[in-house]
């Protein structure tokens, strides 16, 4: 089972940004849903909780990231899971991501069956 997120930051009034969601649109339904488009900026112009966690600073910007769960006993002996999400990659520019893309999607989703 892959444990992989695929976040894009985007912004308004971005052209790179533009340009990158109309090429999401031309992929399949199952290559789309492996794609979660997120904001770069929260309504009040600071960078979201997610973008400053992995450190984006400009858009668009492609991060994979791994889901992983950390488990740890407490005093009682009772077990605690939290998920937590580490970097794997990170991808910055229209251009590059689009050239990407298929190699990542294959890499870390189910989004391209094998035959």
């Amino acid at each position: 089972m892959k444990l992989y997120q695929l976040y894009v930051f985007t912004q308004d009034s971005c052209p790179p940004c533009a340009r990158l969601k109309e090429y999401i649109n031309t992929l399949s339904e199952a290559e789309q849903a492996e794609l979660k488009v997120v904001p770069f900026k929260a309504p009040s112009g600071s960078l979201t909780a997610l973008a400053e966690s992995f450190q984006v600073e400009a858009t668009p910007t492609l991060v994979v990231c791994h889901e992983d769960l950390v488990c740890a006993l407490d005093d009682a002996g009772d077990e605690w899971c939290d998920g937590q999400e580490s970097l794997v990659e990170k991808v910055v520019g229209a251009n590059k991501i689009i050239k990407s893309l298929p190699s990542t999607l294959d890499a870390y989703t189910y989004a391209h069956p094998e035959e």
